[in-house]
This record gives structure tokens, C-alpha cells and sequence, in this order.
């Protein structure tokens, strides 16, 4: 097995660039393969078929035995096994996608309760709910992409990387925490734990990747009702040009061609558009104020005491 698997990890090493999380979910489905066929042998078209059905008796979906097919297909190329299969083979779904997204309310109830998170929770909170994060990207932050004014965000899919202003609500947060390595695994289990602290029901599908979708969604209703391009969004979440063109054109040169440089030689003209149409930077003011009023009554004894 160990072999195979090496095979495979070098295989998706190069040339092409992968995401640390692609290779992992490639190596999961091999493993997950190699041992329920066993004994170390080679697989023959049938036991590939007898995997699939056994699958399916487990009650997989058809959208995840597509994505283990391609994830086979790689790891029988990766050891020169015989792989029969045309695309005519490929699992299909006839359902249509799921792609969550998390309620307004559950988004403001998540930042008013920022003051009972860890310093990691309410750093990764503030995060997702003004960029719109994904976990693959929460998870490349280091100390050195941020400073007291601006932070890089490394994204993911293909994206343009993209340095954005820190809102000044949020400087304390950033000041006070300094990222530590987390895994797209771990971030997961961090959202659920804010999630209890905060009170939230945790949905099916709720995640930092839920908060994306809404932010992107209330965003593009916002820059609708102040006569602002809808694809701001895009550049915003540093979409790739060609993903840009394709949802705010219908094709996928349009984004290419589009060049919003030439509107304005400032680097965050972006940020200074999209702050103050922001649906949740009014929910961290909220909850900042609150902290600091909190701090200052205790500061003070209290109501109707001295500070002294």
C-alpha cells in the first residue's frame, strides 16, 4: 500500500500545482481503496466495479463516487494498472449541488459573541465575515502577511491573491492574536466551537465557507442598491479573471479583458467602495463598543461605585 500511495503523491506533485488539501482528499480515497481490496494485490477492472457498488451499498452519494472515480482513475495511472473505464463510466448525480449558507441573524450572533471566543476563534471570525474567506485560505495566513494596515489573502482555486485594508474595528483583533498553523480540519472543528459558544444552531452545512456564500450574496444586493458594478464582488474575493467573466459576463474572456486598474491607482480603491456598504463590519462596531463599555464599567467599580 505504501507504494502505491508514494506513486500516487508524486503524481500529483508535479508539474502541476496542487493545494496541500487536494493531494490529502486524493490519499484519502486511495487509502481508503487499497485497504478494502487487501492483500497487497493489483486491482483488475472488476474489483475497481465491486469497490463502486460497495460504495453505493454504504449509501455514498453519486456526487462523491464521481470525485473517488477521478481519484482512482489518478491512482491507476499513478501504478500502471489497467483502467478500462471511458467517461461514459462516470458517476453521475441528477441533484442539483448543495452550497449552504449561513442566516444573517446566525452571522450576527456569531459577532456579538465575540467577546466569549478565544483569541484564534475571534481572529479566523473576523477573518471570514469581512473577506469571505474559504478554510484553505484561513489556513495559509501567517504574521507576515499582515501588518497595523493591511492584510495578504492567499486564495485558493486558481484566485488572484489579494492584499486588503484592516478595518480599523478590527485592528485590536488582529493586534492581539498571531496565527498559529491550522489545518483546513481543524478550522472546521474552531467554526463549531464558536458556533456553541455563540449560541448558533450548527445546520447542515453551516461552515466558514456558509459565511462566503452569504457575504457574497448580501454584497452584491448592497452594491445593487448603490448603483455600484456587481462585479466588485469578484475582485473583492479575488475570483480568478476568467471565473469573474464568466458569472458577471457570461463568458470567460470578459473578465480578462476587464482591466478596473485603469478607474484608480489606489491599490484598496476596492475596500474603500465595499466598507461601507459591508453587511457585517456594523456587527463588529456593535459588539467592540459593548466590549469597551463592559471594560469601562469594570474599570470604573461598577455602577455607582468609585474607581478608586
Amino acid at each position: 500500500m505504501a507504494t502505491a500511495l508514494e506513486n500516487l503523491k508524486e503524481r500529483l506533485s508535479g508539474p502541476r500545482l496542487r493545494a496541500p488539501g487536494t493531494i490529502q482528499s486524493y490519499l484519502e480515497t486511495a487509502e481508503r481503496f487499497l485497504t478494502w481490496l487487501g492483500d497487497g494485490k493489483e486491482p483488475t477492472d472488476s474489483d475497481f466495479r465491486r469497490y463502486f457498488i460497495y460504495r453505493r451499498e454504504n449509501n455514498i452519494s453519486e456526487r462523491t463516487l464521481r470525485k473517488e472515480f477521478f481519484h482512482l482513475k489518478k491512482l491507476a495511472l499513478a501504478n500502471s494498472w489497467p483502467w478500462s473505464f471511458t467517461t461514459e463510466d462516470t458517476p453521475f448525480s441528477e441533484e442539483e449541488p448543495v452550497a449552504p449558507a449561513l442566516m444573517p441573524d446566525d452571522i450576527e450572533k456569531l459577532i456579538k459573541a465575540q467577546h466569549l471566543l478565544l483569541k484564534s476563534d475571534r481572529f479566523f471570525l473576523a477573518v471570514s465575515t469581512t473577506w469571505g474567506c474559504r478554510r484553505e485560505e484561513l489556513a495559509r495566513i501567517k504574521k507576515r502577511d499582515y501588518d497595523t494596515e493591511s492584510i495578504l489573502i492567499r486564495t485558493a482555486k486558481h484566485g488572484r491573491r489579494v492584499r486588503h485594508l484592516i478595518p480599523d474595528v478590527l485592528k485590536p483583533i488582529f493586534e492581539a492574536y498571531r496565527p498559529k498553523q491550522h489545518t483546513p480540519t481543524a478550522l472546521s472543528i474552531m467554526f463549531h466551537r464558536i458556533c456553541r459558544k455563540a449560541g448558533v444552531k450548527l445546520e447542515k452545512g453551516y461552515s466558514f465557507h456558509g459565511i462566503r456564500r452569504t457575504l457574497r450574496t448580501l454584497l452584491e444586493w448592497r452594491l445593487a442598491e448603490n448603483r455600484l458594478p456587481l462585479s466588485l464582488v469578484a475582485d473583492y474575493q479575488g475570483w480568478s479573471k476568467t471565473t469573474k467573466g464568466i458569472a458577471y459576463g457570461g463568458a470567460p474572456m470578459l473578465g480578462v479583458y476587464a482591466h478596473p486598474e485603469v478607474l484608480s491607482s489606489d491599490p484598496f480603491a476596492n475596500d474603500r467602495l465595499i466598507y461601507p456598504v459591508h453587511p457585517f463590519l456594523p456587527f463588529w462596531e456593535a459588539a467592540t463598543s459593548k466590549k469597551r463599555a463592559r471594560k469601562g464599567s469594570e474599570g470604573s467599580g461598577g455602577p455607582g461605585q468609585s474607581s478608586k
